[in-house]
């Protein structure tokens, strides 16, 4: 059966979600993860929905959306962006078990977390901060995702789920497939998920073209057992996404795939201080077209595509008292096209992003060490030396106007380092302090972008590649107390970023994008600034009845006390749970304020405040050791016309949206 728990501890850089109850037998303990859990369990198949996860074929987004501390940038209904706070693409990692992955769209319309679905993910890890660092440097921290292993069991019978649901708000028809079976020396499991929608209707029935999209994921592990203690584990991810659109954006996307290979030895101790060691090698490849032939003002036809190939390697190596080593090499490159075939005039091409390649070294580090009185100090830390530059060719000749050899090799050391200390009392009470440091380097658009258009400025962009490595100085602190019916937790963080990557307008310079404003570029300023609070509370009113409620605000600006753009106004999601023999009902309520503090000079636009009211039903049908479940759902009761203030065009979102679900788990 397929489940949403929570994971309810102190880490580093963020703090708990109070929306799990853990075992009773187990101790809760300082770690560096906050982590959504979603786990095969037959034991608890009559949980269709919680508070993260609100249906049995729900997105990895939309899973997402309900994080502490995660945010997502909208520019369709597929394939929307997670940040962390306020740290977008770049400024934060998303990582899929460990391996780095590179999106191919400059305009991000293909992150890393798209490539995942529910039905192949065991958890979503999130560490906010420079506490995020194991994988990779970053300022604002990082998405871990864990793909399901193959479970070894005593009997060798198939098991898995089932799953199929339509939603009326886009004709939408989303199925999945899950299988798992086990011999003595051998597991293995297998998903598929397909989901295809029509444009959406937006709150009064607005239609909103453009909006539709078909996607095709699957995913298969292998698991074999060399010896007691040694493992070898194949896994491979195929992503494929035909027609998907972007109605925020001038263009959509006609095809765009993924393919992502991994191979993991590990190796587990009995004895000693260590306890484990895995050593994984990994390679993906992306490929992402754009398509504009279905947009009927689009002033001319281009082709516009844009790859992305990966190669890693990583070893690392497990303790006890959280102590981990990381060893890890990756090598990316990326490159993407465009083609324009004016009418009655000669074919134009150019990269919009010459050849690039970036080549990153890194070591990693971290230990809890434990003291008297309850009290526990750990730290984290992180080195990478990365080297990145453009290949000679077409796209760097492209360059020679500016006067800009960009074939130049660009070295950087990076340093992340994170410190906590944690101190309990009475068992109920658990206090956390952080410090830390983290650097990033610019993207490979921020340094080799050429005339890439923006739209929610409505600009184009060229790189810069003299920009400095971002760096952060970072503070939380982190309050929680568990009663016998109520948890609540307190989280206040601020970060002190140095040589803030910013965008300005080049003058005399002229746009070749038809519509633009003028071109842009980037530099570094000072610092930029970022503060704010995320609470959460669970309270058993009942042993039927659970609320569960989170906010999270942030107030971020440049040096001159200019707001930051695409900053997320004061969030509320609570959500009212009533179980009943095998009925469960839910009822849930978002509300976001108004935003008044905006970027005026990258497009932003005041945003509104939304009350949104949801509401869930399921009943569990038993048929002998397999369950029939039944869903029904009214999403946006009120058919509100409403943005988020994230959504790029200002573009609103679903209106109502009825759901029906059947999930047969077996």
């Amino acid at each position: 059966m397929l489940r949403l728990k929570v994971i309810t501890i102190i880490i580093f850089f963020q703090q708990s979600l109070l929306g799990q109850i853990a075992p009773k037998d187990s101790a809760v303990k300082s770690i560096q993860l906050e982590e959504v859990c979603i786990s095969d369990n037959s034991d608890n198949s009559d949980q269709a929905f919680n508070f993260y996860k609100t249906n049995k074929l729900a997105s990895t987004e939309d899973i997402l959306s309900r994080m502490q501390g995660v945010n997502l940038i909208k520019r369709g209904a597929f394939g929307l962006e997670p940040t962390l706070r306020n740290y977008s693409t770049g400024q934060s990692n998303i990582t899929i078990d460990g391996m780095r992955i590179y999106g191919a769209c400059t305009d991000k319309m293909d992150p890393a977390s798209i490539y995942i679905e529910p039905s192949n993910l065991n958890s979503i890890q999130v560490a906010h901060g420079a506490s995020g660092a194991l994988e990779g440097s970053t300022i604002g921290g990082q998405i871990g995702m864990k793909l399901k292993d193959p479970i070894f069991s005593c009997h060798s019978k198939i098991n898995g789920q089932i799953s199929q649901s339509y939603l009326t708000v886009n004709n939408g028809y989303n199925s999945s497939l899950t299988l798992q079976q086990s011999y003595k020396k051998i597991a293995y499991r297998i998903s598929a998920t397909l989901r295809k929608a029509d444009n959406y209707r937006a709150g009064s029935n607005v239609l909103i073209q453009h909006s539709g999209y078909e996607k095709f994921n699957t995913s298969s592990a292998v698991a074999i057992k060399i010896t007691k203690s040694q493992t070898l584990k194949l896994d491979y991810i195929g992503d494929w996404g035909k027609n998907i659109g972007y109605p925020a954006l001038p263009m959509d996307v006609g095809k765009a795939s993924a393919q992502i290979f991994s191979l993991m030895h590990s190796i587990e101790f009995k004895k000693g201080f260590l306890t484990k060691n895995s050593f994984k090698i990994y390679y993906n490849d992306v490929i992402h077209q754009m398509d504009d032939t279905h947009r009927s003002d689009a002033p001319m036809h281009m082709d516009m595509p844009g790859w992305s190939k990966t190669f890693g390697i990583y070893n690392e190596l497990f303790g006890k008292n959280n102590f981990k080593v990381r060893l890890d090499y990756h090598n990316v490159y990326t490159r993407a096209d465009m083609t324009m075939y004016p009418n009655g005039e000669p074919i134009m091409y150019m990269q919009t992003l010459p050849e690039n390649y970036l080549t990153d070294v890194g070591l990693a580090y971290n230990q809890s060490f434990n003291f008297k009185f309850k009290q526990q100090f750990n730290i984290n830390g992180r080195l990478d030396y990365f080297s990145q530059y453009a290949s000679r060719g077409f796209g760097s000749k492209q360059w020679k106007v500016y006067n800009t050899d960009i074939t130049n090799t660009k070295n950087d050391l990076l340093k992340n380092i994170n410190l906590a200390y944690n101190k309990r009392s009475k068992e109920t009470i658990n206090a956390q302090l952080s410090i830390g440091y983290g650097e990033r380097i610019p993207t490979s658009n921020e340094r080799y972008g050429f005339y890439l258009y923006n739209r929610q400025d409505q600009f184009d962009y060229i790189g810069n590649i003299k920009l400095k490595p971002e760096q952060s100085y970072q503070m939380e602190l982190v309050f929680r107390q568990q009663l016998k019916k109520i948890e609540y937790s307190v989280n206040v963080f601020s970060h002190h970023i140095k040589n803030y990557i910013y965008s300005y307008q080049l003058i005399g310079y002229s746009q070749m994008t038809i519509g633009a404003y003028g071109l842009k570029t980037y530099k570094n300023i000072d610092f930029a600034v970022s503060r704010g609070f995320e609470t959460n509370v669970k309270c058993s009113l009942t042993d039927k009845i659970t609320y569960i409620l989170g906010t999270k605000y942030i107030y971020a600006h440049t040096s001159t006390g200019t707001p930051l753009p695409l900053i997320p106004p004061f969030k509320l999601q609570h959500t009212l749970r009533y179980k009943y023999k095998q009925f469960l009902f839910q009822f849930e309520h978002d509300y976001a304020s108004t935003q008044k503090r905006i970027n005026v000079d990258y497009g932003d636009k005041v945003t509104s405040y939304f009350n949104l009211f949801n509401f869930r039903a399921s009943r569990n049908f038993k048929i002998k050791s397999t369950v029939l479940q039944a869903t029904i759902a009214c999403e946006n009761i009120l058919d509100n016309n409403y943005r988020e203030h994230l959504d790029i065009g200002g573009v609103p979102r679903f209106g109502r949206n009825f759901l029906i679900n059947l999930s047969y788990i077996f």
